[in-house]
């Protein structure tokens, strides 16, 4: 009798390793014992006695690599995978005196006053974000602008945060933390490093599955490799519609509003809109208030979805590239909103399929790599779904691998 052998042919992951040393920049002498890694992934160690480290589980493509220590500025460069040469990493001493010219304008009670907000905004409010804490809120520093009523805050040590849902401790490099509350835009940017927890269950394996499903980092990865359709996403373009005749009625609103500059030189309203009687009817005046009620503006969805070739470019050298205008509308038909989501927005429906919005605040095309990661990252914003769900305690590492199925 023949024998029947079958041979299987399993994916094979390349992996790359990249060493090098960290020394100070004022007298070239090996920092010890800094910190290491790959930005937003599970990539990280510390520098021996000899400034010398060694990083390994590198998969090709570019990188961001962070170094932080006490006492130097944070050093960030993006290496591409594979380096053949080592790397002699240079850091800067911090000034000690423009540290405490800045500390005296932070707000005394900064916790007390805006904690609850900065949770919400930078952890989030999902159901990981309940049982995502915070360990380290002291090292935080608040600063509110009333003149321009814009809320900044800062970190004078990496956050630590404990992630119960999905099992990682996570690092975090607060860099950038800003609130505009006259535009009800808020941004935020750092570097997270993530760690195993010393015991992952498989309630955080499923938590974690969950999470990459509706993540924003799944979807770059199906626009790299063109699984957009096949992962349940359908894209169609919207644009955004101005309403002209508000605009015009704003305009003729600040014309006839009487204002002066105070002795501090600031503008102030003194009263208005006062307009002329013999141009403007009591019908004119009661359009002028109806059209102001209305919204700035309105949404026009295109009806065909948008083929992943008009999205995604790729140049001479494999590099790819997205590109577009308006905005993005991104259904993820699999997979439905989480509860909260519609107790966040006070909508009382059923639950619909995760609906996202994605534009691009620069015209500067976006490079996409295959684990998810895109740069620069602060040219894509992101709203609904993704606006709300997109926050620290549903971040998982860029290396992350998704099961099929959790038993």
């Amino acid at each position: 009798m023949k024998k029947l052998f079958l041979l299987l042919l399993l994916p094979c992951w390349t992996f790359a390793q990249l060493k090098g040393t960290v020394v100070s920049q004022a007298d070239h002498k090996p920092v010890a014992f800094a910190s290491v890694f790959i930005n937003n992934s599970t990539v990280g160690t510390t520098t021996d006695e000899n400034g010398a480290f060694s990083l390994s589980r590198l998969s090709p493509g570019k990188h961001e690599l962070v170094v932080s220590v006490l006492g130097f500025e944070k050093f960030f460069i993006v290496i591409t995978v594979p380096h053949e040469q080592p790397l002699v990493i240079q850091l800067r001493e911090k000034s000690t005196e423009l540290g405490e010219v800045t500390i005296r304008a932070y707000d005394k009670d900064g916790w007390k006053t805006w904690g609850t907000l900065f949770l919400e905004t930078f952890i989030g409010t999902t159901s990981n974000a309940d049982r995502a804490i915070l360990k380290n809120p002291g090292d935080l520093r608040f600063r509110h602008n009333k003149t321009d009523n814009v809320l900044e805050v800062f970190a004078v040590a990496p956050l630590k945060i404990q992630n119960k849902s999905l099992g990682y401790d996570l690092e975090y490099h607060l860099e950038i933390f800003r609130i505009d509350f006259r535009t009800n835009t808020n941004v935020y940017a750092g570097y997270p490093y993530f760690r195993e927890r010393k015991s992952v269950s498989r309630i955080d394996m499923r938590n974690r599955e969950a999470t990459y499903n509706a993540s924003l980092m799944k979807f770059i990865r199906s626009l790299y490799h063109n699984t957009v359709q096949q992962d349940g996403y359908t894209v169609r373009k919207m644009v955004e519609i101005r309403n002209l005749e508000k605009a015009r009625v704003k305009a003729l609103r600040d014309k006839y509003t009487l204002k002066e500059v105070d002795a501090s030189g600031r503008l102030i309203i003194v009263s208005g809109p006062v307009y002329p009687q013999e141009i403007y009817t009591a019908d004119s005046l009661a359009h002028f208030q109806a059209v102001l009620r209305e919204p700035d503006s309105r949404f026009s969805l295109y009806k065909d979805t948008i083929p992943t070739r008009q999205l995604v470019l790729t140049d001479s050298a494999g590099v790819k590239k997205i590109m577009f205008r308006d905005y993005l509308y991104v259904v993820n038909t699999l997979h439905k909103e989480e509860a909260l989501y519609l107790y966040y927005k006070r909508e009382k429906r059923a639950r619909a399929p995760q609906t996202s919005i994605l534009s691009m605040l620069e015209d500067e095309p976006i490079e996409i790599q295959g684990n998810g990661s895109y740069f620069p990252p602060l040219n894509l914003f992101t709203g609904d779904y993704w606006g709300w769900s997109n926050k620290v305690a549903d971040l998982l590492p860029l290396d992350y691998k998704p099961r099929s199925s959790v038993p």
